[in-house]
């Protein structure tokens, strides 16, 4: 009737991994090879790195991927999606101006998440806060030129 409680979720342990076998043709593989080759590294990290973009969103109109962004700089998908927004609505010199509610909005991230993202943004030198919100007025923020 139930699992022992003092054993934690193996699923929630950062050391739990899983393996995927593919199978593939000689023609397939010889494919992969120089694929791997050109791109100079194995073939099961060329594999890997493809495993790890299959279920990223699509990048937008401008070629973002919040994904790919995410992993590049360390941070959630849901924070690179608000720098995303925020880098949208900045001027030609990266600075903008709003409330983190609206950037979250505008983002498809909680609203209540958006200080959390914000943070992590600062954390990772994303966003430097030029004036902190106030009563009845956002921020103002640069946004970090990435290319």
């Amino acid at each position: 009737m139930g699992g022992n409680l003092s054993m934690p979720d193996p699923v929630a342990r950062p050391d739990a991994f899983y393996r995927f076998s593919v199978r593939c043709d000689r023609a397939m593989n010889a494919r992969l090879e120089a694929a791997a080759r050109a791109a100079a590294v194995s073939v099961t990290a060329f594999v890997q790195r493809h495993f790890e973009t299959i279920l990223d969103e699509p990048a937008d109109d401008t070629g973002f991927s919040p994904d790919v962004f995410a992993r590049e700089h360390g941070i959630s998908p849901m924070a690179a999606r608000l720098w995303n927004a925020m880098r949208r609505a900045s001027d030609s010199v990266g600075v903008v101006s709003g409330g983190v509610r609206d950037f979250a909005i505008a983002a498809k991230v909680s609203a209540g998440l958006g200080s959390d993202c914000l943070a992590e943004l600062v954390s990772a030198d994303l966003v430097r806060m030029i004036a902190r919100p106030g009563a009845g007025r956002g921020g103002t923020y640069r946004i970090a030129k990435v290319a």
